[in-house]
């Protein structure tokens, strides 16, 4: 019985020591992320060639490794996952990008600004390939779930650029 309840005490952490461990992680996931673009993806967009790949290929190591590492981190995570979607885009790997930024709606519902800005760059993306019908279909997500008067102006925007689109075609 003694035994039971000293793994008992010394099993359950205190409400401050899962808020400390929540915050450590938070902290390295963020670090992680903020390394991973710094010193990998925004270099890239300087480079050409084998340079740019291997620059490239490291920043999506680096996203992987957060969201693999930091599941439980959503905000990290769901622009781990839009940063994932532009290395693959700056790949030419249009596809593949496509289906990461829409994983940022699927599994980070909750994180508004990431959700919108994975939808716009979707669009964005299909629009100048070419394929206008895939497009629109991201743009009428992001009416249909921003539009609204209440939004800050930097949503508002790219909601009414949105609609732009919708009523050009």
């Amino acid at each position: 019985m003694v035994g039971i309840l000293i793994l008992l005490l010394c099993g359950c952490a205190t409400p401050e020591r899962k808020a400390a461990e929540l915050q450590l992680r938070y902290a390295a996931a963020r670090d992680l992320f903020e390394q991973t673009l710094k010193q990998y993806q925004l270099p890239s967009a300087d480079l050409q060639g084998e340079k740019k790949v291997r620059m490239l290929d490291l920043a999506t190591a680096g996203y992987g490794e957060v969201l693999k590492r930091y599941s439980d981190q959503k905000l990290w995570c769901s622009l781990a996952l839009c940063n994932l979607g532009n290395a693959r885009a700056a790949q030419g790997r249009l596809d593949e990008a496509i289906k990461l930024y829409n994983r940022v709606a699927e599994e980070y519902p909750q994180q508004d600004w990431e959700v919108l800005q994975a939808w716009k760059s979707a669009a964005d993306l299909l629009w100048d390939a070419g394929r206008h019908d895939e497009a629109l279909e991201f743009c009428r997500k992001i009416v249909g779930q921003f539009d609204s008067d209440e939004e800050p102006t930097p949503i508002r925007q790219i909601v009414q650029g949105a609609k732009s689109r919708l009523v050009s075609n």
